[in-house]
C-alpha cells in the first residue's frame, strides 16, 4: 500500500496518520511519547512503526509531512498603535497563523513595554500600526525604539504601507531580520490579515522551526510545514467551504480542548445580515481562531475552576477543598489519566467548563447602548455565529473518551442570553485527530483532504 505519512509533533505525544491518497482513506493512526529530551525523530519513528503495524500490510511511504507544537509552538508578539484596532488586528493575524501570542503592545512603546517584550522572548514580532497614510511619525519612532531594544526575533512589518519599507530598514539596522507584509488594517473598519499570516508562516519555516534544536535530522525541518493550530484552522476552513468537487458543510466551529489551553476555530461561508444592528469597529475575519491560555484539563485546570467554580462544585458533588486537591494533582501531572469514575466525571466537567467559556469568549455578544439624547441602539460586539451549522470537538478528551457529544451539547446549552454563539448546531467528534492531519494535507491536495475530512467525521 502506498501512503502519505502525516505527523503531529505535540508537546506530549507525536501522532502519525497514514493516508492512502487514491481512496482518501485513513489506513492507520498511532502515537508515541514526544522525545523532546533527545531528538523528536525518535518518537516519530516509534509512532510511524506502530502505525505501519496497524495498517494491515506492507506500506510504502511516498511522502512524509508534519505539523508541530513541540518546544512551545510558535511564539509571537504583536505591536500596534491602538489596542482595540491595529494591535488587535495584529494579534488576530498571529492567532490565525497558529501562533501563541505572548504579548500585545500598543501606543508609543515605553521602556517597560520593551522590557516586557524582551522578557517573553518571542520568535516573531508582528509590527503593525497606522492605517495607510496615518500616524507615520509614531510608527517610525516605534521601529527605532524596537531596533535599539535588543529584541532577538524575526520581524514581520505589517504597518502603514507608506512607511513599511522604512520601518523594516530601521529594524534591520538593529540586527534583526525583517520582512514587509500588507498592512493588517489599511483603513478604519477594514482588516486584512492574510498577507501578514503568510509572512509569519514563512518565517516559522525559514527561521524558527530549525532553530529550536528539536532534532538534528534534516528530515525534521523538511517535513514540518506549519504549526499544529494552523493545520486545524485550515481544516476548519476546508470543511466549511469545500472544494470545486466536494461541497463544504457550511459554517463550522471547532473546539480544541487541551491540557493547558482551549482553542476555538470558526469559519463562516457568508456574513449574517443584521439590519439595524451596528457592526463592531474591528470586523472579525470570516475564518477566526482564538486561544484561551487559562482554560485546560491539566495545566489550565485551575483557570477553569476559577471561571466556573460554582457550577463544577454543584455538578461534581465535591467540596471546594476536594476540587482544589484534584486541580493541583492535574497541574503537577499533565500526563495523568483518570481511572476511577469520580475522576473521569470531574474531567468531563472541566472539559465542559473549558468549552463553555472558550466559546463565550470567541463569539460575539449583542449589546444595547444609548447615545446622548438618542434612541437605544443594538451593537454587535464580535462575530455572529448563531447560524453555525456544525460544532466539532477535537483533542484528547474527544479522542479517548465516549463523552464527546455530551460535552459539546452541555457547553453550547450554557450559552449566555445575549450570546451570538451557535443556536442549534449538529455535533461531531474528531476521534482520530483527523483535523490536524487533513489541514496539513490541504497544501498538497485539497481534494483528498476534503474527502478524508468528511469521510472520517461521518459527514459524507
Amino acid at each position: 500500500m502506498r501512503a502519505i505519512a502525516l505527523a503531529d509533533f505535540g508537546s506530549t505525544y507525536t501522532k502519525v496518520s497514514l493516508v492512502e491518497p487514491k481512496e482518501a482513506r485513513l489506513l492507520a493512526r498511532a502515537q508515541a511519547p514526544t522525545s523532546i529530551d533527545s531528538d523528536l525523530m525518535e518518537g516519530y519513528s516509534e509512532a510511524l512503526a506502530a502505525a505501519e503495524g496497524l495498517a494491515g500490510g506492507p506500506v510504502e511511504i511516498e511522502e512524509a509531512l508534519a505539523v508541530s507544537s513541540a518546544g512551545g509552538g510558535l511564539r509571537v508578539a504583536a505591536v500596534g498603535l491602538v489596542s482595540d484596532l491595529t494591535a488587535a488586528a495584529a494579534r488576530q493575524a498571529a492567532l490565525n497563523a497558529g501562533a501563541r501570542v505572548e504579548a500585545v503592545l500598543a501606543g508609543e512603546l515605553s521602556e517597560d513595554q520593551l522590557q516586557q517584550l524582551r522578557g517573553v522572548r518571542p520568535e516573531i514580532v508582528l509590527f503593525a500600526g497606522g492605517t495607510d497614510g496615518g500616524r507615520a511619525d509614531l510608527v517610525l519612532e516605534n521601529a527605532r525604539r524596537l531596533a535599539g531594544a535588543g529584541v532577538s526575533a524575526h520581524f514581520v512589518v505589517a504597518c502603514n504601507a507608506e512607511v513599511a519599507a522604512e520601518a523594516a530598514e530601521l529594524l534591520r539596522t538593529g540586527g534583526a531580520p525583517a520582512e514587509v507584509a500588507g498592512n493588517v488594517m489599511p483603513a478604519l473598519g477594514q482588516i486584512e490579515i492574510e498577507s501578514a499570516r503568510e509572512a509569519i508562516l514563512r518565517a516559522f519555516l525559514d527561521h524558527v522551526i530549525g532553530g529550536k534544536g528539536l532534532s538534528t535530522s534534516p528530515d525534521f525541518k523538511r517535513m514540518v510545514r506549519m504549526p499544529t493550530p494552523e493545520a486545524v484552522l485550515e481544516a476548519t476552513k476546508l470543511l466549511s467551504r469545500g472544494t470545486e468537487a466536494t461541497p463544504g458543510v457550511g459554517a463550522v466551529m471547532v473546539i480544541d480542548v487541551g491540557g493547558a489551553t482551549t482553542d476555538v476555530h470558526s469559519s463562516r461561508v457568508v456574513e449574517p445580515v443584521t439590519p439595524g444592528i451596528e457592526d463592531p469597529l474591528l470586523p472579525p475575519p470570516p475564518t477566526l481562531r482564538t486561544v484561551e491560555g487559562d482554560l485546560g484539563l491539566r495545566a489550565g485546570s485551575a483557570g477553569v475552576v476559577a471561571a466556573d467554580s460554582r457550577w463544577i462544585e454543584a455538578e461534581a458533588g465535591l467540596a471546594d477543598i476536594e476540587i482544589g486537591q484534584a486541580v493541583s494533582m492535574r497541574s503537577e501531572h499533565p500526563k495523568w489519566i483518570p481511572t476511577r469514575q469520580v475522576e473521569a466525571r470531574l474531567d468531563q466537567l472541566l472539559a465542559v467548563g473549558c468549552a463553555t467559556h472558550a466559546v463565550r469568549r470567541h463569539c460575539g455578544t449583542m449589546l444595547l447602548t444609548r447615545g446622548e439624547g438618542g434612541p437605544p441602539t443594538l451593537v454587535r460586539d464580535g462575530p455572529d455565529l448563531r447560524e453555525v451549522e456544525r460544532v466539532l470537538g477535537t483533542g484528547g478528551v474527544f479522542a479517548h473518551t465516549k463523552d464527546g457529544l455530551e460535552i459539546l451539547a452541555a457547553a453550547l446549552g450554557r450559552r449566555a442570553p445575549r450570546s451570538l454563539a451557535p443556536q442549534d448546531p449538529a455535533f461531531s467528534v474528531d476521534s482520530n485527530y483527523i483535523l490536524a492531519a487533513a489541514g496539513l494535507l490541504t497544501g498538497q491536495d485539497a481534494e483528498i483532504a476534503a474527502l478524508l475530512l468528511q469521510r472520517e467525521l461521518g459527514l459524507s
